[in-house]
Formats: structure tokens, sequence, C-alpha cells
């Protein structure tokens, strides 16, 4: 097959897709492919990108922003070009966490409590019409500091402030008490550069960190990460050696049942294809669903290879049969 995999983007994960990206290149030519990768600026690039029709499929690479969204699938949808991994909807879906929490609440899949905010970055404070527009009076005359007192009550301490549609732990702060709560929501504000942000507060759940990987409609084995220091975070996800990984993880049936049963009921609910990594805390026999992803990093360090390989997938032709379902 002709394959043009793309990576790059414009988005704060934009070195991370260009590892994704060449990693993926690399597993297709070794199974034998025509492939090109193409390193874009954003995704709006693809209109015209020469000789992209020829090609049989595109493997999209790019995390977070338009790449990840659903904009760079609608604009292949509207293009006649086929490609790997999920759809627009599924994948606009997925990248927008509340969204996604919702979707969970009402199937009944645990995920842990939040609020939301839309941040307004050129006046410095929330969104008061989008408020307004909720119709919710309690969010009326809304200031940083009222934010601070509805997280304390409902959320309580330690919770977790993330931007609602980026991932690679890009615009994530753990708030361990109420004195870091202005500081970590300003680092959280700063980590990306649009003028209105969804942010996320969440609760925190302490305990183990999982992840369940969904292969084409194929539940892979669970993968616990266990950090040496820390949380998961930028750099423990991206340093050789800073985080140990077990899979399978090491949970005792039925509980491994549930957690694996319910990964792939999201996979399904959310409508992707393809592959996505589904992801959980557990805290002793509670689990909670936190979000899936449905452009997994494709690494040497990422989580889906690893569970691909624990059942005897190698890299290439998990890639190589991820294109090819792209034509069924």
């Amino acid at each position: 097959m002709k394959i043009t995999v793309l990576m790059g983007g414009d988005s704060p994960e934009r070195e991370i897709s260009l590892m994704s990206g060449s990693a993926v290149v690399k597993g297709l030519k070794k199974a034998g492919h025509d492939v090109q990768g193409i390193d874009i600026s954003s995704v709006a690039e693809v209109l015209t990108l020469p000789d992209l029709k020829d090609c049989d499929v595109v493997f999209p690479a790019l995390h977070g922003g338009q790449g990840e969204d659903g904009h760079l699938q609608a604009v292949l949808d509207v293009m006649g070009i086929a490609y790997a991994l999920s759809g627009a909807a599924a994948s606009a879906l997925a990248m927008d966490k509340s969204s996604t929490k919702r979707v969970l609440r009402s199937a009944g899949i645990p995920t842990p409590d939040w609020l939301q905010v839309c941040w307004d970055r050129q006046s410095d404070q929330p969104d008061l019409m989008l408020s307004r527009l909720k119709s919710d009076r309690e969010w009326e005359g809304l200031t940083l500091e009222r934010v601070f007192q509805r997280a304390t009550k409902e959320l309580g301490f330690p919770l977790v402030i993330k931007l609602n549609g980026a991932g690679s732990s890009v615009g994530v702060a753990i708030v361990q008490q109420p004195g870091q709560f202005e500081k970590a929501f300003a680092e959280v504000v700063a980590a990306a550069d649009e003028p209105q942000l969804d942010i996320i507060l969440e609760k925190f759940i302490p305990g183990r960190e999982l992840t369940a990987t969904i292969l084409l409609g194929r539940r892979l084995p669970l993968l616990e990460i266990r950090p040496r220091d820390g949380f998961y975070d930028y750099e423990n996800k991206y340093t050789a050696g800073a985080s140990d990984y077990l899979v399978p993880a090491p949970v005792h049936s039925p509980l491994y049942e549930q957690i694996s049963a319910d990964a792939l009921r999201v996979f399904e609910l959310i409508g992707c294809q393809g592959v996505a990594r589904v992801d959980f805390r557990l805290n002793q026999n509670d689990y909670y669903c936190l979000e899936i992803n449905t452009i997994p990093g494709l690494t040497e360090h990422s989580l889906v290879p690893k569970s691909a390989a624990a059942v005897g997938i190698g890299f290439s032709p998990l890639v190589d049969d991820l294109c090819r379902a792209a034509l069924i």
C-alpha cells in the first residue's frame, strides 16, 4: 500500500507527534509499504498537500489540537481519503474530556467528580457569558476565588487541574493543598495559547494507574504504570527508566475483568475505530475511568505497543493492521 503518515501539527504535543510519526513510518516500511511521512504545520495544510489523494491510506499521528479533535478527520472525509483510527465524531467527543465523562456517567461507568470552567485569557477571568448561557446561578459573578470556593466544597483536595482538550500530560497540575491552587491554575492556563480555554477541575483519585488498550475491538492486557518518582507526568512518560510497566497488570479477578470490559464499553460508546487507549485509576477495589485517547502515543516509551507486545503483536504488524482495517 501507499501510505502517508501525517505528524507534527501546531499543538503543544507536536514534539511527541513527531516521535510517534517517525516510529509509524519506520514500522510501516518494515511491513513492506510505500510510506512517506509529512510534517505539517497545521491541519489546514492538508488541503494543499500534493499527491495526498494518490495514497491508499493516511495514518494520522498527530496528538492534541485539530489533529486529534476531529478537524483533520473531517477534512479527510470531505476529501474522500481513507484514514486509520477513529472518525471525526468519535475524535471530537473523546478529545472533549468533560463530554466524555458525561457519557461515562450516563452509562454507569465510574469517573471522578469534576467541574468545568471556560477561561477568558484576555480578561484573565472565567467566561461570564458562558456561565450565564448555562443558566447556573451558582456561577454568576464568577471569579477565580469563586472557582476555588466551589472546587474546595465539591471536590476537596488534592484535586487535578487540566486542559479539557489536551493529552500527553500537557497542561496538567495536581494541587495538594488549597494554598497551591492559584499558582497551579495559572500554570495550566499558560500551557496553551488559545484565547478561550476549557479547563477541568477533577477530584484526585489516589491509587494505581492503569491503562487498557482496545485494538480493532479486541481487549489487550491491562497495563499498570508505576512512576519511580511523583505522578505519571510528561517527564515520566517520555524519559527512559523513569517509570516501570507491568503487563498484564497485577489486578485480581473479577476486578481485572470488570475494568477491561468497561474499557471496551467506552471504546464502543464513543464510537472509536482502530485503536484507542482508556485510562483508569484504581483505589483499593474502586476504579474510575479518566479518559480515552483516540490517537495514543506510538513512541518507544508508549503504552499501546507495550500492551500489544504482551500478546505477541509487534510494532510493525500493529500499525500494518491499523492501516489495512481503514480500507475495510
